[in-house]
């Protein structure tokens, strides 16, 4: 058997998971590891081989990780070269990338170096392929759990792992994950019309839910979803590559992604093929709630894979009905978020559907611009002058206390540099009636408004009155317009109040994201209209 970790420039967190690897209770003697470094720059590679004596180190020289290019391993001068590797596994392999080709392209490095090294299916490669995240935990019969699932049935293609929280570990985040054929989503509820709905209710009765704790019964046992997680997920080597003879191989992932659906991607395309795609809920492994890590490059990869994949599992009038469902919803995300400050969060909707009109691949999402000191981006937008107002747009749970915790900050920082003429600025809070109890009183100076849009509009009109420099939305949620005046908007991640993204606004560049718009609009409902099912000419997607 063989281990596919993939990692970039997380060095002690993966170094975590191989020491995890090695208390399996599996036989870690049967188990060959290829740790696929993504051109890391943080010294990931050195630490590694300091530290767990690999086997061998071989150098992929391409870009492109549908085109491999294996070097001969490097000679091994490093540590004891006639030990073994420190973990006790019956080898370890480190395949250096040339370039980050993202977890979709590093894992299809290393189902090419599986090949490439160890064989095919019945010339001597492995039975099955472990696909491995690199900020995971494990429990130490993950492993066996997921190999003796996989035994039962040779009709079994792919084995995946129930996944707990990482920092609260009695709780399951993630479990059951159904494809919807209606919207084109993934979902914890197998939907009304899906061929499993039935038996997924019976098995909630039991549970009471696909997170949390189980109930009494537990999460235990074996079910069929429709999608498992790469974060832990065991593959059987014939099925992907096939048996040589009369029954094709899966093949790897589709090499457009970068990252996100593409596991998701390669479950459904195994299901079309006659596999049976199984989740192992005794297989538990512990990682980071998925929405944690959101950013909106990673919402940009989400989304613009979703579509390219609902291509090769629906039939073309469902799929242009979902298509034309998403890109409607691309015109109107991006729409609301030029309307509330989120300029920069707007374009990369709007080149999300044309990326796909588009057949632009690979990494080309953004995250806005480059992040900053909070003290200089408000130096930059003029706000650390006397008399200076900025307003903060408090319209989520706890959001008042960012503010308390971004003013602290300033002040500090204010404090500790001591140029001259510069002052915190003037605070205006913006506040939503439902996101803090009690919500701020009448005469604290707070703007309160409520949900509804007479309200919204009324309110910024007083806000108006305030001539405010500046604009604070915390974590790209505002559902407060601020149309005129404030020439900036600092967006910032509440966790990190220190940092900021400034963004200049202007009439000038809405109108310009305004006729973008149509042109865009125009660009992606002729798509929509149009697609076709897509089928891969290669292995790869």
């Amino acid at each position: 058997m063989c281990a596919v970790i993939v990692t970039w420039n997380r060095k002690v967190l993966v170094s975590n998971v191989l020491e995890a690897l090695s208390k399996q209770s599996y036989p870690t003697k049967l188990l060959d590891l290829v740790i696929v470094d993504n051109a890391g720059t943080d010294g990931t590679l050195d630490h590694l081989i300091a530290t767990f004596n690999p086997e061998r180190v071989v150098d992929n020289r391409t870009e492109k990780a549908h085109e491999p290019a294996f070097d001969k391993p490097r000679t091994r001068t490093w540590g004891n070269p006639s030990a073994p590797n420190t973990l006790g596994l019956a080898s370890v392999t480190i395949v250096r990338n040339q370039a980050n080709m993202g977890g979709c392209g590093g894992f299809n490095t290393g189902f090419a170096f599986v090949e490439h090294w160890f064989g095919k299916p019945g010339f001597g490669g492995p039975d099955y392929v472990w696909l491995v995240d690199d900020d995971i935990d494990l429990s130490t019969d993950t492993l066996q759990n997921l190999v003796s699932a996989m035994r039962a049935d040779a009709g079994i293609g792919l084995v995946g792992s129930r996944t707990c929280d990482i920092n609260d570990r009695a709780r399951t985040i993630e479990t059951t994950i159904y494809f919807n054929a209606e919207t084109g989503a993934m979902q914890d509820d197998a939907p009304a019309h899906h061929r499993r709905h039935v038996a997924h209710q019976q098995w909630l009765m039991s549970v009471g839910g696909p997170r949390g704790q189980g109930g009494a019964a537990g999460y235990r046992g074996t079910m069929d979803v429709d999608v498992v997680s790469a974060c832990s997920m065991l593959a059987r080597w014939t099925a992907v590559l096939g048996d040589g003879q009369k029954t094709p191989g899966v093949g790897f992932w589709d090499h457009r992604y970068f990252i996100y659906c593409d596991d998701a991607d390669w479950c459904l395309r195994f299901a079309r093929a006659g596999w049976r795609v199984v989740l192992n809920l005794d297989a538990v492994v512990y990682h980071t709630p998925w929405n944690l890590k959101l950013t909106p490059a990673r919402i940009y990869y989400a989304n613009r894979n979703r579509l390219w994949m609902v291509q090769k599992v629906l039939p073309t009038p469902a799929l242009r009905e979902v298509t034309g469902q998403v890109m409607r919803g691309f015109l109107f995300d991006a729409m609301h978020a030029a309307a509330h400050r989120r300029q920069f969060h707007a374009e990369i909707i709007l080149n999300t559907g044309l990326d796909v009109v588009n057949g632009v691949a690979g990494k080309t999402g953004s995250d806005g611009p480059p992040a900053m000191p909070t003290i200089e981006a408000l130096r930059q937008a003029g706000c650390l002058k006397p008399g200076a107002k900025v307003a903060v747009i408090c319209n989520v749970r706890d959001s008042v206390r960012w503010l308390d915790a971004l003013k602290s900050h300033v002040s500090a920082e204010c404090a500790k540099q001591g140029r001259a003429g510069e002052v915190p600025p003037t605070w205006q809070t913006v506040a939503r009636n439902d996101v803090d109890d009690p919500p701020p009183p009448p005469d604290s100076g707070a703007i309160i408004y409520g949900k509804h849009l007479k309200s919204r509009l009324k309110k910024q009109l007083w806000l108006i009155g305030a001539r405010p420099r500046a604009v604070v939305v915390f974590d790209q949620i505002n559902d407060f317009p601020v149309l005129i005046g404030a020439r900036y908007t600092l967006h910032m991640d509440h966790r990190k109040v220190e940092q900021a993204q400034l963004e200049s606004e202007g009439w000038g560049r809405r109108i310009r994201f305004a006729l973008k718009w149509l042109k865009a609009r125009r660009a992606m409902m002729r798509y929509a209209a149009s697609v076709e099912p897509f089928k891969g000419a290669t292995r790869y997607g």
